[in-house]
């Protein structure tokens, strides 16, 4: 399962998301700008204007925030 959500994560990597995390805190929308990269156990989001590093395996959802037009 865990490797299904990295994949999912680097394909939305740029993109705006929602994620659930495993202590069951959502984050509702915020920009992905890295889904880390081998040696790099943290999911880097931007959360308005401010950086945030998530341990990738605390990640057990994740879904792109559609904008309405």
């Amino acid at each position: 399962m865990a490797e299904q959500i990295h994949l999912t994560l680097r394909h939305l990597e740029g993109r705006r998301v929602s994620l659930v995390l495993d202590d069951g805190s959502r984050i509702l929308d915020a920009q992905l700008i890295s889904a880390g990269r081998p040696g790099l156990s943290s999911v880097w989001i931007l959360i308005d204007g401010t950086d945030n590093f998530i341990p990738v395996l605390a990640v057990t959802e994740v879904q792109e925030v559609i904008q309405a037009a």
